[in-house]
């Protein structure tokens, strides 16, 4: 647990959020760190459950406020419950990242990416706290003495990525 790093990514719906989280991830593992993802499904509606004739979902169906499998080295649960946000990170801790990424819960007070696509998303988003790099589209002006890199610089975007891992480390205690 010492030493993991926790990193938010924050922006509007389809900004590039899930995107930026899958090429941190390869870059990541490409360099042998583990990584973990919390996602905040922010579209509204429940999320797609496997069959209701899965033995898992039977057990949520019968009663059940969690169910667990496990097989093969993998780890499958559902809850009847949405946990909280350190409960999630807590989650997170038992597969032993080296970082976890986070999409989305913009009130929480990691260290945060935000990606902007104009102006008028920057007016609400700058206000949110512990920002240490923001993306932007072509043409987006940021000012603040905020890190800034275009959206469509891939190299740069990378780099920050390594150079992130490579600084200091987070010290909380998740036991």
């Amino acid at each position: 647990m010492d030493g993991v790093k926790v990193l938010q990514v924050v922006g509007y719906k389809n900004s590039g959020k899930t995107t930026l989280v899958e090429c941190w991830i390869q870059v990541l593992v490409t360099h042998h760190y583990r990584v973990s993802v919390i996602k905040h499904h922010g579209h509204g509606g429940p999320l797609e459950m496997p069959s209701s004739e899965t033995d898992s979902m039977k057990f949520l169906a019968n009663g059940a406020v969690s169910s667990i499998v496990v097989g093969g080295g993998m780890v499958q649960m559902h809850m009847q419950h949405e946990p909280e946000y350190g409960d999630l990170l807590n989650m997170a801790i038992l597969s032993d990242p080296n970082i976890i990424l986070i999409e989305g819960f913009k009130q929480a007070f990691e260290p945060k990416v935000v990606i902007v696509r104009s102006k008028e998303e920057w007016a609400s988003l700058h206000k949110l706290t512990n920002i240490i790099l923001v993306l932007v589209y072509e043409g987006v002006e940021i000012d603040g003495g905020y890190h800034v890199i275009n959206i469509s610089d891939e190299i740069k975007i990378k780099d920050w990525m390594i150079h992130f891992m490579n600084g200091v480390n987070d010290t909380r205690d998740f036991s």
